[in-house]
């Protein structure tokens, strides 16, 4: 009996730790700084979410790391799955800062210019690994002067506008 027991509970933790995580969702901090006229924007993803999205799309296997090319393909990847307009159908320009890596996530960075003092609007898309994750959940926190604008974005839900 306790030998059976001890089987169950060893197969239940090995199938519990066989998936990372049960859950599929990014996080992206956005904050309009005046000063620069931009937008500044984080995004926190899973690593081997990351890497999953990253190894399908260029049809390659992909282990993040700094080399040049890896950052390259986050880079395109990042920036065409999460885009911002004034103007609906009018993608700004994303300008690509970096990564970090901590624990079990990566940290992408990204500027993306406006042009502006100050904003009425802004449209966001967030499709951010929804290619693979059909519960994929994507999180745009946006802080315009002092005041927080969260948006959830879902499979399928297109593109978002924020009013200030």
């Amino acid at each position: 009996m306790l030998k059976s027991f001890l089987l169950v509970l060893l197969f239940s933790l090995v199938s519990t730790f066989a998936n990372a995580h049960d859950y599929h969702a990014s996080i992206t901090d956005v904050r309009f700084n005046p000063r620069s006229q931009s937008l500044e924007v984080a995004v926190k993803v899973f690593t081997d979410d990351l890497e999953a999205a990253l190894s399908r799309r260029f049809k390659t296997k992909v282990s993040y790391n700094k080399a040049e090319q890896v950052q390259q393909y986050v880079k395109e990847y990042l920036t065409n799955s999460l885009v911002f307009e004034l103007t609906p159908g009018k993608p700004l320009p994303a300008n690509f800062v970096g990564t970090e890596q901590e624990a079990d996530v990566v940290w992408v960075y990204l500027e993306v210019p406006v042009k502006q003092e100050a904003l009425s609007h802004l449209y966001v898309r967030n499709v951010v690994l929804q290619e693979l994750f059909n519960d994929q959940m994507n999180i745009v926190n946006l802080d315009y002067k002092g005041k927080v604008y969260s948006t959830l974005f879902q499979k399928n839900d297109g593109t978002h506008k924020t009013s200030f």
